[in-house]
């Protein structure tokens, strides 16, 4: 089976005036692929701010952009907002229209759209959660999940040293 783990996150409060951060793990078969992440600004959004919901579709499109034309997988996220957006036709409110441009080019490029499946995990499980395969509201959890939360907050706290801002960020 072919998958696409995706999450975001800000930095410090959402929603952020210093950027939010994203990040995506491929697998094929089990095995990981291709694994991305990345900062985004307001001033490369053309937006005042930045919300966890812009950076869980980037995470979601760029996971998109990787795959070929013909792939057919299961997308994994844990924003409900951001799957129903993708696949159940939900209004693209506080989006900005480069990014619904981008979402609409990969769903022509994606030559098996309607074959590609989504799941919404539960996000932020415990440790005991992850081996019962639930989480907090009984969804499914996954360990793929976790490591793009865990990558988003490295990316957080790699901006935020390279920059003179608070030294005391919250990282959501």
């Amino acid at each position: 089976m072919n998958e696409l783990y995706a999450n975001g996150g800000v930095i410090y409060k959402n929603p952020s005036q210093f950027g939010g951060t994203w990040a995506f793990r491929v697998l094929a078969d089990g095995m990981v692929i291709c694994e991305k992440s990345g900062v985004i600004t307001p001033e490369q959004a053309g937006l005042p701010s930045i919300t966890n919901n812009l950076t869980e579709m980037i995470a979601v499109i760029e996971g998109f952009r990787v795959m070929p034309s013909y792939w057919v997988g299961r997308v994994f996220s844990d924003s409900q907002v951001t799957l129903g957006r993708v696949f159940m036709g939900w209004k693209w409110n506080n989006i900005p229209l480069w990014l619904h441009h981008l979402y609409q080019a990969e769903r022509k490029r994606l030559m098996n759209w309607d074959d590609i499946k989504y799941t919404l995990l539960d996000g932020h499980p415990t440790q005991v959660q992850l081996e019962a395969g639930k989480g907090k509201r009984g969804g499914p959890v996954s360990i793929h999940n976790v490591w793009c939360e865990k990558v988003c907050g490295q990316e957080a706290r790699r901006f935020v040293e390279t920059r003179t801002l608070d030294p005391h960020p919250v990282m959501v």
